[in-house]
């Protein structure tokens, strides 16, 4: 294994493995009676990326895991608490990093390793971002990048796999390598290479390395594969519990006797360190958040102290257990057999070389409405302009705590409201000897959630969209009657009842008010507290690479929360899940706009008599058809209940 392994750093990267006792790229460290190793780059080009990974001694677990750079030209080192690491640097010099590790059996070891950065390449040159570590049974990515120097273009990118168990990679987007991780009974490193060919005839390649770590779940698992966590807050009175009890392959669910979930008296829901009543703290809530990179809790921290001005976000969240927010968590999602929300770390990079570390796979539903003979459109706009800026990845922009908002707010308003519909806020004083499911399943199966008071009170009737929610949503086989609808039906369909958007549909049988109580939280509060409209549209079929400027919408409405149909479930849901805000506040929201039949998606920005703003970042035709993608639904969010057994 070992000397099958490569790191990332092209042609110049000569891998060995590395060890604390063998010179000169080891420097010896103190001797324990279960040593770790490291496999890294010995050489790499100036402007490519490095990479190193932890190996445990034989049979041992890596419970804990910390890197740092003891000298050489300054890396950042973003994913210092993985078993794999990697940086970039502009500097020659030799970089030193150190490890120091924690087994599962309480035994500490250390080791550091040497890397020798060289010039930058004068000719174009490919990178791989990143060398990372995943767990078996993980979806991962990785990204080729090319640097074209003068007037050089590209002309491809071959990718192979050269070390480790095979895997199907997909490399359709040729700039983009995605796999799923197998299954390995041992620590094992998968080896993948980018092959660069220019019109200059420049010919380059880099190798990446993919460690993966070895996990086996008991039946009944609740995860097929979690990826490696740590507290953000180490010194958190739950910092033992909470992967433990909220992101753990280890917990299981056979029936409500035979499962292994912490009863809240071990983990409580926020509220419980807030007082009853109260809001929580952004520090309380900190010392609840796990994380597979420590700046996505820096991050998430900053947002809550800069963007939560009304406190909406910390009093829903007094409503969960723990946030989890991860590099391969996706998509994002509350899970009431545990009380936890899990957050996709797309929502809250904010420099390139964050978003590097976050998975690229794509949302697995994308692909559900292939059969059908519609699309389906949405996007958020303010002042007859998008409210979010675009962030194409190949223009490695930065962004920041007010670009969040649209998108880590309107997730958070979302997925919390879910654990608003399980554990309002009249429903928390909660027996501390059972568990979070077990609390909240009695009122499951009596239909007492406020989701059921929705669906009783105010249900959707659509016969039509509740079966196309199941094959856009859940990935169910459209029938001849369903590929037969053409955008102007779906749409009629849809206006005819009372959801403010289709992924309230997106659940099948007594279930199927959860996402759409959801999506009128997200929707209302979004509008309410930012001043943003959602719009929502149905388009005929489309080639990819389509402009905007030719899809034509067939039906199309903007601000639907404020149809008069949709008012009094919202306030319903408000009374609820959020009594804090006066339901009268619905009535404040902005008139819905129908779009005119046959108008073209670019062309339906501008509504009414308002002007378009200019935008902020002006859009190349590369990130003009990123944008669509963005547009194109299914909505990130969705609500898990333990398996039924």
């Amino acid at each position: 294994m070992l000397l099958l392994a490569a790191c990332g750093g092209g042609g110049a990267s000569s891998p060995v493995a590395v060890t604390p006792v063998t010179p000169p790229v080891v420097v010896p460290v103190t001797p324990t009676s279960c040593p770790v190793t490291i496999v890294a780059d010995t050489n790499v080009d100036g402007g490519k990326t490095a990479g190193a990974s932890a190996m445990p001694c034989a049979g041992a677990t890596l419970a804990d895991i910390s890197w740092s750079q003891v000298s050489g030209p300054a890396v950042t080192l973003l994913a210092n608490h993985e078993a794999s690491v990697a940086f970039e640097s502009a500097s020659a010099g030799v970089v030193r990093l150190k490890v120091d590790v924690v087994y599962t059996s309480g035994i500490s070891a250390s080791a550091m390793a040497d890397i020798n950065v060289g010039p930058v390449p004068v000719a174009s040159y490919v990178t791989v971002r990143a060398d990372h570590s995943v767990r078996a049974g993980v979806q991962t990515s990785l990204r080729a990048w090319p640097v074209l120097v003068g007037a050089d273009t590209l002309t491809s990118i071959v990718w192979s796999q050269v070390a480790g168990p095979t895997v199907a990679i997909d490399s359709t987007d040729q700039r983009l390598l995605t796999f799923t991780v197998p299954r390995v009974t041992e620590p094992t490193i998968l080896t993948f290479r980018a092959v660069l060919s220019t019109s200059s005839g420049r010919v380059d390649q880099d190798d990446a390395t993919v460690y993966v770590e070895p996990q086996t779940a008991p039946s009944g698992a609740l995860f097929d594969g979690v990826a490696r966590v740590h507290a953000y807050r180490q010194a958190s009175p739950y910092a033992a519990a909470l992967a433990r009890c909220s992101y753990d392959i280890g917990i299981y669910y056979t029936d409500s006797v035979r499962n292994n979930f912490c009863p809240t008296s071990t983990l409580p829901l926020l509220e419980h360190d807030a007082g009853a009543g109260a809001t929580p703290s952004v520090a309380q809530i900190m010392d609840r958040v796990l994380v597979s990179h420590d700046f996505l809790g820096a991050n998430f921290e900053a947002f809550l102290q800069t963007r939560d001005v009304n406190g909406d976000f910390r009093r829903m969240l007094a409503a969960v257990t723990t946030i989890v927010i991860g590099s391969h968590v996706r998509p994002s999602y509350y899970y009431s057999a545990t009380g936890a929300i899990y957050l996709d770390a797309g929502n809250l990079w904010l420099t390139p070389e964050q978003r590097d570390v976050v998975t690229e796979v794509p949302d697995y539903r994308l692909a559900y409405a292939d059969a059908l003979n519609f699309s389906s459109w949405g996007r958020q706009v303010k002042n007859n302009d998008y409210a979010n800026r675009s962030f194409p990845v190949l223009s490695r922009l930065s962004r920041n705590n007010d670009d969040l908002i649209f998108t880590l707010g309107k997730l958070l308003y979302h997925e919390l409201s879910h654990a608003g519909d399980f554990i309002p806020p009249a429903n928390r004083n909660l027996d501390p000897a059972l568990s979070v499911w077990g609390n909240v399943s009695g009122r499951i199966g009596a239909r007492t959630l406020v989701s059921d008071a929705l669906a009783n009170q105010y249900p959707l009737t659509s016969r039509e969209w509740k079966g196309l929610g199941q094959v856009l949503y859940q990935g169910a086989t459209a029938n001849a009657v369903q590929k037969a609808y053409t955008a102007t039906q779906v749409g009629a369909f849809f206006a005819a009842d009372v959801a403010s958007d289709d992924y309230a549909y997106s659940i099948a049988g007594s279930d199927n008010s959860r996402e759409d109580l959801a999506m009128l939280m997200e929707e209302f509060m979004m509008g309410y507290r930012h001043g943003v409209q959602y719009d929502g549209a149905y388009a005929d079929k489309y080639p990819d690479g389509t402009a905007g400027d030719a899809i034509l919408v067939r039906w199309g409405e903007r601000g639907r929360i404020a149809e008069p149909g949709v008012k009094p479930r919202i306030k319903l849901v408000l009374g609820r899940v959020a009594p804090w805000i006066d339901p009268a506040t619905v009535d404040t929201l902005a008139a819905p706009i129908l779009f005119a039949p046959g108008v073209s998606w670019n062309a339906s920005l501008v509504q009414g008599t308002g002007t378009s703003r200019a935008r902020r970042v002006p859009l190349s035709d590369v990130e003009r058809a990123e944008r669509l993608r963005e547009e194109l639904k299914p909505q990130p969010g969705r609500v898990l209940a333990p398996p039924a057994r």
